[in-house]
């Protein structure tokens, strides 16, 4: 993201850090020492979240640590949560958070900047503890609106393809196209080096007809009753994320922050001079095109169209791709429908350069919201510091990424032998879940360099939601066009209207 001129803001303190670094309870009440963490982890994670508690309380037993799991809602209903209890103070003191909604806090005044924690002689970072942290996860915590950190990464995670190695590797489809890797049987290099060009011009009409000639028990393609109207060869997860993503490959707008008035914009639609909808910014048209056609030759569809989690379809053999969250690598594994899962990025616009790879910078982190005033604040502040780098340490941050698949936010992390072994396929059978871990923690631990971000301010999470509905309205209202026709780019120019209106 763009380093923009940022806004400060003044914030008054009463004690400085490194003083309450050894201030006692005397005089300070007692709700000083509580400190309140929301967020939305299962079980699992949840078991793991009081391992952290309880190394909190032997290591800092002044403190009390109250974790508290909100049940029934996502990461978007637990910041709402949050901020409709700012005026009553029903709120945490740490909470799990995207970037968009840490916006909504710093706006609200509520949220708080943990530079002076880190920079703290006593109970801050060393220089080896911010080398240890990927450098692209700290810039997401301080590239917001005003100057200052407010969020520190917790559960990072990109893109990636998962596809079926069972089916496809070895697959030889040279009597249909000699040119699909030179001639060869598939393999995981082409298949982890594919473009959008490249999956929708030759591999997938390939595929579908090698298909097509074979008979009904011997056929590689295999929906199920529930989804025979919907699936396609590749799932994408994320309708915002496919848009986001493709934007940042083909060099076109999406949104920025002005320099000087630091205010967002929404820039994948031209305007008038009143700020009102004038059209489909240069070069959308065309990409529409082609995901357009690829989707209604089955090639490609979205969970906003199927309107389920696409490695649901994949899992129950109904795709042979399946893109999706690297934090939720479990998902792409069935254990009813076992098969070899092979991991590989994001179909991309070009390989050509290590600089034309793009991958989505993803994943909650921690936000960090003032509460009380004068000591009390202070204190609590100091507390979230201290349990979040209980949270993150290697030994709680290691089990944290092999139960979870997202990417350690220590680089330490991947050096621990647990880890390592954990990140290792050698002795692992194929067609089980250990090794579709391993594959995928060595995947993650190779992205670090081609993560992106969006501009993030007070807003901003409209203009995600009205993206996603674009990409999902468009593959919906053209199953039966022609997308060279001017009805379908009518139904792109209407639906980026009603985008651009729901994002401003």
């Amino acid at each position: 993201m763009k380093k923009f001129k940022k806004l400060l803001i003044a914030a008054a303190s009463l004690m400085s850090v490194s003083a309450l670094a050894g201030c006692g309870q005397q005089g300070v009440p007692d709700d000083g020492y509580l400190i309140k963490v929301w967020g939305t982890f299962n079980d699992t994670y949840g078991a793991i979240v009081d391992k952290a508690v309880a190394k909190m309380k032997k290591e800092h037993p002044e403190y009390t640590v109250k974790y508290t799991k909100q049940t029934g809602m996502g990461y978007d209903g637990l910041a709402d949560l949050a901020v409709k209890g700012f005026a009553a103070g029903d709120y945490p003191d740490a909470i799990v958070a995207y970037p968009d909604s840490v916006a909504d806090f710093i706006f609200a005044g509520k949220a708080l900047d943990m530079t002076e924690y880190m920079n703290d002689p006593e109970i801050g970072w060393t220089q080896e503890d911010k080398e240890d942290i990927p450098q692209v996860y700290l810039d997401e915590g301080s590239d917001y609106f005003i100057e200052g950190t407010y969020s520190l990464p917790l559960c990072k995670s990109t893109e990636a393809m998962y596809y079926n190695r069972t089916i496809l590797i070895d697959l030889d489809l040279s009597g249909i196209d000699d040119e699909i890797n030179d001639g060869n049987p598939l393999d995981d290099y082409y298949l982890q080096h594919l473009t959008w060009d490249e999956l929708f011009n030759k591999l997938c009409p390939a595929i579908m007809e090698y298909d097509a000639k074979l008979p009904e028990d011997k056929k590689i393609l295999t929906p199920g009753a529930d989804y025979k109207d919907t699936w396609a060869l590749v799932g994408y997860d994320s309708d915002d994320n496919l848009f986001i993503t493709l934007a940042e490959q083909y060099g076109l707008p999406y949104t920025s922050l002005d320099e000087e008035t630091l205010m967002g914009s929404v820039d994948f639609a031209e305007t008038d001079a009143s700020g009102k909808f004038a059209g489909v910014s240069d070069g959308y048209m065309e990409l529409m095109k082609t995901f357009g056609n690829a989707f209604k030759n089955r090639y490609f569809t979205t969970k906003g169209v199927i309107s389920k989690n696409v490695n649901y379809v994949s899992t129950t053999g109904g795709m042979l791709f399946s893109i999706g969250s690297t934090g939720g690598v479990f998902y792409q594994y069935s254990s009813s429908n076992p098969f070899d899962v092979g991991v590989a990025p994001i179909p991309q616009r070009s390989f050509a350069k290590e600089s034309d790879i793009k991958l989505i910078n993803q994943g909650p982190s921690l936000a960090f919201l003032r509460r009380g005033t004068g000591d009390v604040a202070e204190l609590r502040a100091k507390g979230a510091w201290l349990f979040y780098n209980i949270w993150t340490s290697v030994d709680i941050n290691s089990e944290w990424s092999q139960a979870s698949g997202y990417t350690p936010v220590r680089s330490s992390v991947t050096r621990e032998q647990s880890y390592l072994n954990y990140a290792s396929e050698e002795g692992k059978n194929p067609k089980t879940l250990e090794i579709l871990y391993a594959r995928n923690a060595t995947y993650v631990a190779n992205t670090l360099d081609y993560l992106f971000g969006s501009p993030v301010f007070y807003g901003s999470s409209k203009a995600r939601q009205a993206v996603a509905g674009i990409m999902a309205d468009i593959f919906k209202g053209c199953k039966n066009m022609d997308v060279n026709s001017k009805e379908f780019e009518n139904l792109v120019t209407e639906t980026f209207r009603k985008g651009f209106n729901n994002a401003i």
